[in-house]
């Protein structure tokens, strides 16, 4: 059964914008579910995706990893496994119907314990494993979430009935036709663990001049094994993963100090202003401090 707008009740569009005070990202009584508003378009924006699932009740949004497009809505939802740079943008919304989304962060000690006590044969899904996939909202999924967000109201529903649809939106994930990929976050072991491990590496250390054969290492394979599964997890190579870190990272220390753009450039490990502030134009359209400008103007935080 196709899931459309209509299939969202007032009630829960209501229950998602009462935790919202404008717009951006905004917490709930749940520590790992946040509900992200938009009240118009917005300009592609470089960002991160961690491990979660973007669940949306209203609008719609772009996002591109490496070369590749993803669109999801109330009809579709996104999942990602591993923590990906990505460019995004609200591509429906407005005041009347701004863009709402539940994130929720994917915990692989709960796939792990579903794995343990399931039989393999029993879920199903494609075996490849990139990181990143939109998928059609089935009606099990969608009342797990409209169920979720029920609890939130009262303190004993959401410890004692929290655990259980957590649980259960995990496996409907692990369930579905990617489920393979989500299955790998609770595999001791995986690929997906592996990369996993050399991405919080390279997230920790971005301003270390990468060496494959170190990485490689840490990720039990050889450089080619390594260079080929970490493009197909991520959808980009290790080096572009690195500089889009390092120019999210500049971003970042930009807009709270009071520092120059070459001193910064230095900081997140390049060796050359002039080279940083061209691939800092490319991926966000301006130079270093033109961009910080306007954000500090009249940019909100982005998603």
């Amino acid at each position: 059964m196709k899931i459309t707008r209509a299939a969202y009740t007032k009630s829960l569009l209501s229950t998602a914008l009462g935790y919202c005070n404008g717009e951006g990202i905004h917490p709930t009584p749940l520590p790992e579910l946040t509900v992200v508003m938009r009240d118009r378009k917005n300009v592609a924006t470089p960002g991160m995706y961690k491990p979660e699932v973007c669940f949306v009740l209203q609008g719609e949004k772009e996002v591109w990893v490496g070369n590749k497009l993803y669109r999801y809505n109330p009809t579709s939802y996104l999942v990602s496994c591993v923590d990906v740079p990505a460019i995004a943008q609200v591509v429906t919304a407005s005041s009347r119907q701004p863009f709402v989304c539940l994130k929720l962060e994917l915990q692989p000690s709960v796939v792990y314990e579903i794995l343990q006590e399931t039989a393999s044969a029993e879920l199903q899904g494609h075996g490849s494993e990139a990181g990143f996939y939109v998928e059609k909202v089935t009606v099990e999924l969608a009342d797990a979430f409209a169920r979720l967000l029920k609890t939130l109201k009262n303190r004993n529903d959401l410890k004692v009935l929290t655990p259980s649809i957590m649980r259960e939106i995990h496996y409907r994930l692990m369930s579905s036709r990617f489920g393979a990929k989500v299955r790998q976050l609770g595999v001791v072991g995986s690929k997906m663990q592996r990369i996993s491990k050399v991405v919080e590496q390279l997230r920790k250390d971005y301003a270390t001049p990468l060496r494959i054969a170190e990485l490689a290492r840490m990720a039990n394979m050889s450089p080619s094994a390594f260079h080929s599964h970490f493009r197909q997890v991520t959808s980009m190579s290790p080096l572009q993963y690195q500089k889009h870190i390092r120019l999210q990272e500049a971003r970042r220390m930009l807009s709270i100090e009071t520092i120059d753009a070459a001193s910064v450039a230095y900081q997140v490990g390049y060796e050359s202003p002039s080279q940083f502030s061209r691939e800092y134009r490319r991926l966000f359209g301006q130079s270093p401090m033109h961009d910080v400008d306007r954000r500090r103007m009249s940019i909100p935080a982005q998603d």
